[in-house]
């Protein structure tokens, strides 16, 4: 990625911080976005104490001025953008507040959609329309395997993200004859800091890895997928839906038909 400019929503922590870093050790200029100024500013430091360039910029996507702004800010800072790897999004919305449908608040769906949906659409309107000045550039959008199978009591959150998945497609379609490339990738349960409650009771974790087939996956394994279709190298890849998930989708259930019948 040497010689790149990678802009990275919700780039402070978890997938977002693990795609800074390792963009950044991979010789791209990293445009640290978030909305928490202050983490922001500490991965910077970061990524320059180890010798990269990098800019934090305060961004809310749900506000088409502050994602213009950023976008501004990352060209007038870089001169381009060549990937954008969008990852905004509100655990503790998502894990605290999301419901079924007949118990989800209507407020907590609008909340949901318009960060996750409406902040991919945002996000990615205004990087692609450079994108398309420099008839180049890769979109990532981190998606999730709950808008790929049925997840009980997120139906807010599965159907944000089912949008994205949709969106990738179409927007390849749409853009990817002018050069600009839109892939997603749906990651399984990751072992970032608003996830770690799941993982303190040892019941739970005991469950989450069972689902998991080479274990719970660490940001940086995705965001090692993510430095791959940022590069050159996957300048063919576009419109994909990539899983990324320790195997969670391979299995319907971890039973042995022939061990049960064997009783």
């Amino acid at each position: 990625m040497k010689g790149k400019v990678a802009l990275i929503t919700g780039g402070a922590s978890g997938i977002g911080k693990a795609g800074s870093m390792l963009m950044a050790r991979e010789g791209a200029k990293i445009v640290v976005a978030d909305i928490d100024a202050a983490r922001a500013e500490t991965v910077v430091r970061e990524i320059e104490a180890a010798g990269g360039e990098a800019l934090a910029v305060r961004v809310d996507v749900r506000e088409s001025a502050s994602v213009q702004a950023m976008v501004a800010a990352s060209v007038e800072r870089f001169g381009r953008i060549d990937v954008l790897f969008h990852n905004a999004v509100s655990v503790p919305l998502v894990n605290k507040h999301d419901r079924r449908i007949t118990e989800l608040p209507e407020e907590t769906w609008h909340a949901i959609v318009g960060l996750v949906l409406t902040g991919t659409f945002l996000t990615a309107k205004y990087v692609a329309q450079k994108m398309l000045e420099q008839r180049s550039g890769s979109i990532i959008l981190t998606a999730t395997v709950d808008a790929l199978v049925g997840q009980a009591g997120l139906d807010a959150y599965t159907a944000a993200k089912g949008g994205v998945v949709s969106m990738t497609r179409s927007m390849a379609a749409g853009l990817s004859p002018e050069g600009v490339r839109v892939n997603a990738i749906c990651p399984g349960f990751v072992k970032t800091p608003h996830q770690s409650v799941f993982l303190d009771d040892d019941k739970e974790r005991a469950a989450i890895e069972s689902l998991h087939l080479m274990g719970i996956m660490d940001p940086e394994e995705v965001a090692a997928f993510a430095v791959f279709l940022a590069s050159d190298e996957a300048r063919s890849m576009t419109g994909g839906i990539h899983v990324v998930d320790s195997g969670y989708t391979a299995f319907k259930a971890n039973i042995d038909p022939a061990a049960v019948f064997k009783r």
